[in-house]
C-alpha cells in the first residue's frame, strides 16, 4: 500500500532561493511561503538588521568580507529544526560555507534569469538597496554575472528559468519540485 505523501514524515527543510540579484528571489519567496506554509526569511534583511545599517554602508564602511561573514554567521544562527524559505542574497554562493550549510538544510533552487532581464530589472530598480548597481556601467556587473554562474549551477538542486514568469506560476512550481525532491529523499535532507 501507498501512503499519501501528506502522510510520510518529513523532517524539517529549508528551501534555499539563489540567484544572481533582480533574479525573483524575493518576490517568488514571499509566494511561496503562504503556498508552503513555511515563515519567509530575507537573509539580506537579517543582515541589515544585525548591522544596524542599509547594504550599501556595510559594503562601503566595512567590505564585501564583512557582509559575507555576517551572511554566514547569521545562517549557521538560524533554527534548522524549523520549515523555512529561505531568500537568499545574490553573492550567497561566494561563500562555501554558506553554500554547504544551505544544502545540508534542504533543497537549493537557482532562479536562473539572462543577463538581459537582470539588466532590464535593474535599470527599474535603481533604488539604491543594492550596493553592486553602481556598477552598471561598467563590465564589472555583467562580468560579476557571468562569474557567478558556475556556483550557482554547483549550489543548486534544480533550476527554474526566471525570465517573464509569473512570480505565482514559479512558486507553484518551486513548491511542487521541492515536494518531489523530499519525496524521492524520503524525507531526510542531507
Amino acid at each position: 500500500m501507498r501512503i499519501p505523501p501528506s502522510e510520510v514524515y518529513v523532517s524539517p527543510m529549508w528551501i534555499t532561493l539563489i540567484g544572481f540579484m533582480a533574479s525573483g528571489k524575493t518576490t517568488v519567496a514571499r509566494r511561496l511561503g503562504p503556498v508552503t506554509g513555511r515563515a519567509v526569511v530575507s537573509l539580506d534583511d537579517l543582515v541589515v538588521r544585525r548591522a544596524g545599517c542599509s547594504i550599501p554602508e556595510i559594503f562601503s564602511k566595512y567590505g564585501e568580507l564583512h557582509f559575507r561573514n555576517l551572511e554566514l554567521e547569521i545562517l549557521q544562527e538560524l533554527d534548522r529544526n524549523r520549515d523555512l524559505i529561505l531568500d537568499g542574497g545574490g553573492g550567497l554562493v561566494e561563500t562555501p560555507a554558506a553554500v554547504n550549510l544551505i544544502r545540508e538544510q534542504g533543497a537549493v533552487i537557482w532562479l536562473d534569469s539572462s543577463w538581459e532581464s537582470v539588466l532590464r530589472r535593474l535599470e527599474i530598480q535603481r533604488d539604491g538597496d543594492r550596493p553592486l548597481v553602481s556598477l552598471l556601467e561598467s563590465n564589472h556587473l555583467e562580468n560579476l554575472f557571468h562569474r557567478r554562474l558556475p556556483l550557482y549551477a554547483q549550489a543548486a538542486d534544480f533550476r527554474l528559468q526566471g525570465d517573464g514568469g509569473d512570480p505565482e506560476a514559479v512558486a507553484g512550481l518551486v513548491n511542487l519540485r521541492c515536494r518531489m525532491w523530499q519525496s524521492r529523499s524520503g524525507g531526510r535532507t542531507r
